[in-house]
């Protein structure tokens, strides 16, 4: 296993009453977002292209943490993969549900995330 122990980690919008199912379905829309970008050659973290790779290499590690309005907001603005419901079935339209951290390490990571905790149920 890498020594970094590099992890994807997506925050859970715990202000919306979302069902698991749409719970999990937010969280595979910024998988596939944060994806797609991180191999576009437009990709809005180029410097996170090589642990992507080694990401991708070595596991793909995902953990969901859960985190309020406020908390979404202030990572969006710091340009992480933002998802806004598009409002066809359980919440408003324009609702933001997830956000997607780069793959990254643990370490790193706790300095953005660390005060968060885990999404169970």
């Amino acid at each position: 296993m890498d020594k970094r122990d590099l992890v994807q980690y997506f925050i859970v919008n715990q202000d919306l009453i979302m069902s698991k199912g749409k719970t999990a379905a937010q969280v595979a829309h910024a998988a596939t977002l944060s994806t797609v970008n991180l191999i576009s050659t437009q990709s809005p973290f180029p410097d996170r292209h090589d642990d992507f790779v080694e990401w991708v290499q070595t596991g793909m590690k995902k953990i969901i943490l859960k985190g309020k309005q406020a908390e979404l907001e202030r990572l969006e603005k710091r340009g992480y993969f933002s998802i806004r419901d598009s409002g066809l079935t359980e919440i408003k339209s324009g609702s933001l549900t997830v956000i997607a951290l780069p793959p990254m390490g643990k370490f790193e990571a706790k300095e953005i995330v660390g005060h968060l905790t885990l999404l169970k149920n």
